[in-house]
């Protein structure tokens, strides 16, 4: 099993989650749950590899068909697809950044410009966050935040993609209204196993779910 990577953190705040602590033991002893998240807790089976493998390419696939070419589909992208919590742990064992038993929940948050990298590494797929359609048009999840937009034009970018420009207008004008943060940013990556209440046939189960989040957006021209 891989060991939890802890990102180099400054001033006190973790560099992957961004939550503050009053002081370096506070940190430490944050990063210290994250290395205990990440070991395998009681009663989880280890699974064959083809079988975390196959499950893998059904994420991919899942991921890909949430990536349609319609500016309407541009922002924040929310899904779930079933999942035991033992294949979520062998998946991202090694990246999990939360964990609670009794709420029944893992978490794992993915940002900045290795993120793509890291995940592509995880999901065995370079191509798992993008899809690519005919006259070279490409919808894409997000990993890394634009330099934000400027009316100073001696500080703004040669080229700015206009369907770039609303979206980061409206995430402007929806944080403006709601100043708590969001659940995730653009930018971000956040991607939970969680317990939910499941009935069939009159029978109540507790069924797992992964939850991907992130942001999506297109572009027309890409090499």
């Amino acid at each position: 099993m891989p060991s939890a990577t802890l990102p180099q953190s400054n001033n006190s705040t973790c560099a992957t989650c961004k939550k503050k602590f009053k002081n370096s033991k506070g940190l430490a002893r944050h990063q210290q749950n994250v290395q205990r998240y990440n070991k395998r807790q009681q009663g989880l089976d280890k699974l064959p590899v083809n079988t975390v493998a196959e499950f893998k390419r059904i994420l991919v696939t899942e991921i890909q068909k949430r990536l349609p070419l319609n500016f309407r589909s541009m922002g924040k992208k929310t899904f779930s697809v079933p999942c035991p919590e033992s294949i979520f742990f062998s998946i991202f064992s090694g990246n999990i950044h939360y964990y609670s038993k009794a709420r029944g929940i893992y978490r794992c948050i993915f940002q900045g410009c290795d993120a793509y990298q890291i995940l592509s590494k995880i999901l065995n797929s370079d191509q798992w966050g993008k899809r690519i359609y005919s006259q070279n048009q490409q919808t894409y999840v997000v990993c890394l935040d634009p330099i934000p937009w400027s009316s100073d034009s001696q500080n703004q970018p040669e080229e700015i993609d206009p369907l770039e420009q609303l979206l980061q207008s409206a995430i402007k004008k929806h944080n403006t209204i709601k100043t708590r943060r969001p659940k995730f940013l653009r930018g971000e990556i956040l991607i939970e196993w969680k317990k939910k209440r499941s009935k069939v046939n009159g029978i109540v189960n507790m069924v797992g779910y992964i939850h991907f989040n992130f942001y999506i957006a297109q572009s027309q021209n890409i090499q």
